[in-house]
């Protein structure tokens, strides 16, 4: 229904439809750059009218990366994308990729559709994905700034809501509170925060019994502290242009009553926001008035959502659209190779009355199966409570977050332990409610003296 939608509003000749659907026979061969390939080549062969005077374009769910991956890879700067719309697209993943790649989704696919189950792109689309994590991270150097080089606005929207039939289903991904059924809102929100750990230049020249020392101090429980790693907040949201973002009331991710493409009954809420998207100019001023509608949107739809009512029988509605954060840590060593073996501990120490630990907040954590080194965690940071929207946040007690990395292989090797120490108001900065923050990490990977020595001859 989009394409007749946006036909109905822009006229006949001004919709193109660019059919990439070949990819969705589920090749387990197929990968993202594939399909942004694709789309270059569908472009330069069937509309090269669109390179050279530039166009505009929606996307819905997977496309979110194969649009950024295709900027990233094949767009001039400026690009000829002016405005990018985004209806769920699952930026940092999303829950149903791990769970599509299980054996018996994989048999159901073979058995009764005759296809894989698309193997890389949903190695791509997991939580807490390499790949992805590069590409989204892509845009945060100067030199490729999606908004100030490539000149490129985006709009982000995504719905709170699932369909009713698939909470029978004991699957959390499809039914999970702040999220689509496919994508939660925080994975599709572009305005993610970024933290980049590096050890120090001193911390190169730690000793084995220094470390040793250090992780006698963790397995005692106690905290570890030294100065051997060092944090970049550069690239925290604040510091960037914001991108317009909406959380949409009663959408889904699919589906013919309130899904967020075809559904029948949400076209007031989608429609409107997309041609509003659409018609904003190229203009600095112009695009940060369409972020502030975008903000209105949403506080209209918790506003709504506020007066909804639940019998015995139903879920809680309110509690579908409480905020969450997600939190992706991607531990590497100095030479770039995944630290597969690591613990995480979340530690805000003893509670007191009235205040929230960061670690109690936390509701589902998923260690990638594709690249190792990389977890998730998703958190509720809201809670509708008297008849508000209390952010949980803003009680929260200071948090440690302490990461031991272990080789497993051999004695001679050990990782170089990190505490992070944040106080609330550092908690608030760099986590928010509907939005991802990324730890990119690398722990210090140490040989022992045994691994090479050099010695003077007599």
């Amino acid at each position: 229904n989009l394409p007749k939608n946006l036909r109905n509003e822009f006229g006949d000749d001004s919709v193109k439809e660019i059919d990439l659907s070949r990819w969705i026979s589920l090749s387990d061969g197929v990968s993202l750059d594939d399909v942004s390939f694709a789309m270059q080549r569908a472009l330069r062969l069937q509309f090269p009218e669109l390179l050279k005077d530039g166009f505009n374009v929606v996307i819905h769910s997977t496309g979110a990366l194969v649009v950024r991956n295709w900027i990233r890879k094949f767009s001039p700067k400026p690009s000829p994308i002016n405005n990018l719309v985004y209806l769920a697209g699952a930026n940092f993943g999303s829950g149903l990729a791990h769970i599509g790649k299980g054996q018996l989704s994989r048999w159901g696919r073979l058995i009764f559709n005759g296809t894989g189950c698309g193997t890389k792109i949903l190695n791509e689309l997991e939580f807490g994905s390499w790949k992805t994590i590069d590409l989204q991270r892509s845009f945060l150097h100067e030199e490729s700034d999606m908004y100030y080089k490539y000149k490129v606005q985006e709009f982000c929207m995504n719905g709170s809501q699932t369909l009713p039939a698939l909470r029978l289903i004991p699957i959390r991904y499809i039914k999970e509170d702040s999220a689509d059924n496919t994508v939660r809102t925080s994975s599709c929100n572009l305005n993610f925060n970024y933290i980049s750990v590096i050890p120090t230049t001193m911390a190169h020249q730690v000793s084995k019994k220094a470390i040793a020392e250090f992780m006698e101090q963790r397995l005692d429980n106690k905290k570890v502290e030294h100065e051997h790693y060092e944090f970049d907040l550069s690239c925290l949201a604040e510091n960037r242009e914001p991108v317009p973002f909406a959380v949409l009331y009663e959408t889904a991710h699919f589906g013919e009553d309130i899904g967020i493409v075809d559904g029948k009954d949400n076209r007031n809420e989608v429609i409107p926001l997309v041609v509003k998207a659409l018609k904003t100019p190229s203009a600095i001023e112009d695009y940060r008035k369409t972020a502030q509608e975008f903000t209105q949107v949403t506080a209209f739809t918790f506003e709504r959502v506020s007066k909804l009512t639940s019998t015995i029988l139903e879920w809680d509605k309110q509690a579908q659209y409480e905020g969450h954060a997600q939190l992706i840590f991607r531990l590497q060593d100095q030479f770039g190779n995944p630290v597969e073996d690591f613990d995480i501990m979340i530690n805000s120490g003893e509670k007191k009355e009235g205040f929230y630990l960061l670690e109690n907040l936390v509701e589902d954590k998923h260690n990638n199966d594709h690249d190792k080194g990389s977890i998730t965690f998703y958190l509720r940071t809201q809670k509708f409570e008297n008849n508000t929207w209390k952010e949980l946040l803003e009680n929260v007690m200071p948090t440690n977050l302490e990461i031991t990395g272990h080789e497993a292989s051999s004695d001679d090797i050990n990782y170089l332990p990190l505490t992070i120490s944040l106080t609330p108001e550092q908690i608030r900065k760099v986590i928010q409610s509907f939005r991802t923050t990324i730890f990119d990490i690398t722990l210090l990977r140490l040989p022992s003296e045994k691994v090479f020595s050099i010695t003077k001859s007599p």
